[in-house]
C-alpha cells in the first residue's frame, strides 16, 4: 500500500540506452559522502554541491538528452540508487537475462512489475542484462482510494490487529477478532540477538542440531534470497541436508511445502514459505512436537513476524518458534545511530556474540516500531498526494 496502482505504456527513445550507460559509468566514479548522500530507508540519493559541480563539468561530454539540468541530476540520482542501494538477490533477481523485482512482503517475484522513471533500466545496465523499454505512467491510484470505491468492503487475515487503527482511519473499517477454533499449542522462546551473521548462523546450526536430533522438521525464515542461500550453504557444510525455497526456485514451491513438515526435513526459505496454505505434518511428527520454526527475519512490522511464526502450530497442531536475529540486518544497520552500535558491541557476550536478552528485545522492538511508523507516514503522504492530484484533475476539467 506504499506504492500506487499504475497504468503505464512503453516509450522508446533513440539513443537513451547509450546515454543511460554513460551516466551510469559516471555515477560509478562519484564518492559516497563526498559527491552524494544515500538514504537507504527511502531508497534515494541526493547530490551534494561537489557532486553537482562534478556533473556540470562532465555535462559537455554526455549525451544531448541530459541537457536539462534538473532532468540530468534526477537521473544521476537514480543511477546512484541503482548502483548503491538496490541489491541483487535482496531487492531483485536476475533470471534469463532479465531483472525481476522481488516483492518484499511475499518474497516472490512480482511478475509484470518494473521500476519507473528509468530506474529499472539503470539496474539492467548495472547487471549487464538486456535493457527493456522505459515505461511512462499514464494513470495511477493508491490502494487507499481504490478499494473504498467498492459498494461493500471487507477483508480477512490472521495479522490485522496491529493495523486496526490505520484501517479504521483510512477505510472506516473495524477489526473483529474471530476466536481460534482449537487451542493454540505454539511454544515461543525469547528472541536472541547476535552481533554478526556468522554468530547468528552458528546459533541456527546449534538449534537445528538439537531439534533435528529428535526427528522434528525445521523451517527457517530468512530476510532475502542471498541470506537463504548463505544459510543453506552453512548448514550443508555442517552436515545438514536442506531444501531452499526462495524466488530463485519458486516454481517448486508447492512440492517444497508439501514435504516441509515431514520428519527430519530442513527447509530454508524467504517470506514466501507456505504463505496461503498449511504445511502438513508428516506421520508421527505431531507426537514429536510438530514443526519448529526458526525466524532469522528482521521484519518491518510485528504482523509480518507473526506470519512466519504462524507456519507452525496451525489447526491445533503442536509447534514451536525460535527467533534468532542479527545486528547486521539492513533494517537495524540503517536505523541505529553509530554510538548505539558501538554500545551494543561492548555489551555483547565475548564468545557467542549474543546481546543480553533485555537489550536484544528493546533494540529490535524499537527499530521495528520506528520503521512501522515511517512506513505508515509514507502511506499517509502517498494518499495525500493522490488526493491532491485528483483535485487538480477535477479543476482542469
Amino acid at each position: 500500500a506504499r506504492m500506487p496502482l499504475i497504468i503505464s505504456e512503453l516509450r522508446e527513445h533513440a539513443g537513451k540506452r547509450e546515454a543511460a550507460a554513460a551516466l551510469l559509468q559516471f555515477a560509478a566514479t562519484l564518492a559516497d559522502g563526498t559527491d552524494f548522500v544515500l538514504d537507504r530507508q527511502s531508497l534515494t540519493a541526493t547530490l551534494t554541491e561537489a557532486g553537482q559541480a562534478a556533473l556540470a563539468a562532465r555535462t559537455p561530454t554526455l549525451h544531448p538528452v541530459w541537457r536539462n539540468r534538473r532532468h540530468r541530476e534526477e537521473n544521476l540520482s537514480l543511477a546512484l540508487v541503482a548502483l548503491h542501494v538496490f541489491q541483487r538477490d535482496r531487492h531483485y533477481l536476475v533470471r534469463d537475462q532479465g531483472v525481476h523485482i522481488i516483492d518484499e512482503t511475499t518474497g516472490r517475484i512480482a511478475s509484470g512489475r518494473t521500476w519507473s522513471r528509468g530506474l529499472h533500466q539503470f539496474i539492467e545496465l548495472k547487471e549487464n542484462c538486456k535493457v527493456s523499454g522505459e515505461t511512462v505512467t499514464r494513470a495511477q491510484i493508491t490502494y487507499q482510494r481504490f478499494f473504498p470505491r467498492y459498494l461493500r468492503l471487507c477483508g480477512m487475515s490472521g495479522t490485522l490487529a496491529e493495523s486496526r487503527v490505520e484501517l479504521a482511519r483510512v477505510f472506516g473499517l473495524n477489526v473483529v477478532r474471530v476466536p481460534l477454533r482449537r487451542p493454540n499449542r505454539r511454544i515461543e522462546s525469547p528472541r536472541r540477538v547476535f552481533l554478526n551473521r556468522t554468530q547468528q548462523w552458528q546459533a541456527v546450526v546449534e538449534r537445528v542440531n538439537v531439534i533435528a536430533r529428535d526427528g522434528r522438521p525445521v523451517l527457517i525464515g530468512t530476510d532475502s534470497v542471498a541470506d537463504s542461500d548463505s544459510l543453506s550453504a552453512h548448514l550443508t557444510r555442517h552436515g545438514f541436508a536442506n531444501t531452499v525455497l526462495n524466488a530463485r526456485n519458486d516454481r517448486f514451491e508447492a512440492d517444497t511445502v508439501a514435504v516441509a513438515g515431514h520428519a527430519r526435513h530442513i527447509t530454508v526459505a524467504t517470506n514466501m514459505a507456505g504463505r496461503g496454505t498449511d504445511i502438513p505434518l508428516g506421520p508421527g511428527v505431531a507426537g514429536l512436537g510438530g514443526l519448529h520454526v526458526i525466524s532469522c527475519q528482521m521484519n518491518s512490522a510485528r504482523r509480518i513476524d507473526r506470519q512466519l511464526k504462524g507456519r507452525c502450530a496451525r489447526q491445533g497442531d503442536p509447534g514451536s518458534v525460535d527467533t534468532l536475529l542479527c545486528c547486521e540486518a539492513p533494517l537495524i544497520q540503517h536505523t541505529l545511530p553509530d554510538w548505539l552500535k558501538r554500545t551494543v558491541v561492548r555489551v555483547a557476550h565475548a564468545q557467542t556474540g549474543a546481546l543480553p536478552a533485555w537489550l536484544g528485545w528493546l533494540l529490535t522492538t524499537l527499530v521495528q516500531r520506528l520503521e512501522a511508523s515511517r512506513q505508515q507516514m509514507q502511506r499517509a503522504q502517498l494518499l495525500h498526494q493522490d488526493q491532491q492530484l485528483d483535485r487538480q484533475a477535477m479543476f482542469r476539467e
